[in-house]
């Protein structure tokens, strides 16, 4: 499990990209005057790096945090703080619409969370990033918080590691994202992962 999360809440002010052992976008975000980075993950040297954007969320879904003002807010990893989790927050479940309950039959069978998911090989996730923040009035970076200055690292998936160096990490409800709320008044959201990772855990956040 990550010893801490939570949200930092703000303005895009601006990006730059850092190439170390993983490729990341780092977003500076003001927030009431005071700027944090949100270092998020958009590829890795082994392409082995998935992402995915969602337009038009449910912002009804989302008003325990966009009720928060701006800066950094800790959350506990659980379902009603506000944390979010790609396996199981609702806002991040497909759309109901005509197919609804065929996608949820099929969900309860094979027990999985149907979701697209883009392999990188470049810089698409990077770019997707950038113009969704771009496009944005509002952001809410979740992620572990930086030891030392202000910022969140770890935005991505945090669950269903593989046995190895991070599964120790693992846990449910602590999954880094970024959501914009943007100009059109509309809310999307950026998540990546490893492809490495299973999206079907156990409560402990394990893959199953």
């Amino acid at each position: 499990m990550l010893p801490s999360y939570g949200v930092v809440i703000g303005t895009y002010q601006n990006y730059t990209k850092n190439q170390g052992q993983w490729l990341h976008v780092d977003l500076n975000i003001n927030a009431a005057g005071t700027v944090y980075e949100a270092a998020v993950d958009v590829n890795e040297p082994n392409g082995l790096f998935q992402y995915q954007v969602f337009n038009k969320l449910d912002s009804s879904l989302f008003t325990t945090i966009s009720s928060l003002p701006d800066g950094y807010h800790q959350l506990a990893p659980t379902p009603t703080s506000g944390a979010i989790d790609y396996a199981r927050s609702l806002i991040l479940q497909r759309p109901l619409g005509c197919l609804s309950l065929l996608w949820g039959i099929f969900d309860a069978i094979f027990r999985t969370n149907i979701q697209t998911w883009t392999n990188v090989t470049g810089d698409e996730a990077g770019n997707a990033l950038v113009n969704m923040v771009t496009n944005s009035t509002k952001l809410y970076a979740f992620g572990a918080p930086y030891t030392t200055g202000n910022g969140v690292h770890d935005v991505h998936c945090n669950q269903g590691d593989p046995p190895g160096p991070f599964q120790h990490l693992d846990g449910i409800w602590q999954d880094g994202a970024v959501f914009a709320l943007l100009r059109d008044g509309t809310l999307s959201a950026y998540l990546g992962k490893f492809s490495t990772q299973s999206l079907k855990t156990d409560n402990n956040g394990l893959p199953i």
